[in-house]
């Protein structure tokens, strides 16, 4: 069975996660589909739009294989197996949130658990009416563990906390209202044009000066504010010095696209 397609958008991708038997959770296999689908992405990659099968976004993690694992009995002077199994699903995450290109979460269905978690990874996030977004961990009696730096980053600590602490539900509006969406689309034709300009308004911008932001982004929530300025320093003289800095100062200079922007709406 194949659990994920992926088509090609100029120089970006869409990657369909296709299980909706099992309502796309994230399940092993699942996982295991998108880092190869990750892994054979174009160098130059400038967008990946993430959206779900049959109804559904994701539903997260898949809980018939965490209750299988609950019957291995963690063996004492060892680390619990379950918790190599949730430090796997971590890094999946975290490889998620750092890739260097953008990524788009089209959520037009159920997001739920560590569904909802890969979205608030995302750089972008597009809902529709039929978006609808669970934090459930807390009423089955674990915490939203892995996704509790995603969640943070995008919604704030105050936002968050409310939603995880009461296990709360939203649609497609009220995850705009609050942050976790950045774009409310009414239809399906709406949902396509919104994705459609995005990825061709990110076409024209320089792939590694993406990625270059996107890593800065994350420096500066962490970095001393002096510390930052040099990291920053270095970063934009090692970029305007670079390939894409100089093509970039040419094009304007001579009024045309740059490289590689080349083809871009």
């Amino acid at each position: 069975m194949t659990l994920v397609r992926t088509r090609a958008v100029g120089r970006s991708l869409v990657l369909t996660l296709a299980d909706p038997r099992r309502q796309n959770a994230l399940s092993a296999e699942m996982v295991a589909a998108i880092e190869r689908a990750l892994d054979a992405a174009p160098k130059d990659l400038a967008a990946l739009a993430v959206e779900g099968e049959g109804g559904a976004f994701s539903a997260g993690a898949d809980l018939k294989a965490l209750s299988a694992a609950l019957t291995t009995p963690a063996v004492a002077g060892e680390a619990d197996p379950l918790q190599a199994l949730n430090a796997a699903g971590g890094r999946f995450f975290a490889r998620f949130a750092s890739l260097p290109f953008v990524t788009i979460a089209v959520v037009d269905g159920a997001a739920v658990g560590g569904g909802m978690g890969l979205a608030a990874a995302a750089d972008i996030v597009i809902v529709t009416p039929r978006a609808r977004f669970a934090l459930t961990e807390t009423s089955l009696g674990i915490p939203p563990a892995q996704i509790a730096p995603y969640l943070v980053a995008r919604l704030g600590q105050q936002v968050a906390r409310r939603l995880a602490l009461t296990g709360a539900r939203l649609d497609g509006r009220e995850a705009a209202a609050v942050g976790l969406a950045d774009l409310y689309c009414d239809s399906e034709a709406e949902r396509d044009a919104a994705l459609g300009g995005l990825l061709a308004s990110i076409a024209r911008c320089a792939p590694g000066a993406n990625a270059e932001t996107k890593r800065l982004f994350r420096a500066c929530a962490v970095e001393p504010r002096e510390t930052y300025v040099e990291t920053a320093a270095l970063s934009f003289a090692a970029a305007l010095r670079g390939a894409e800095g100089r093509e970039g100062l040419a094009a304007f200079a001579q009024k045309r696209p740059p490289a590689w922007a080349k083809g871009s709406a």
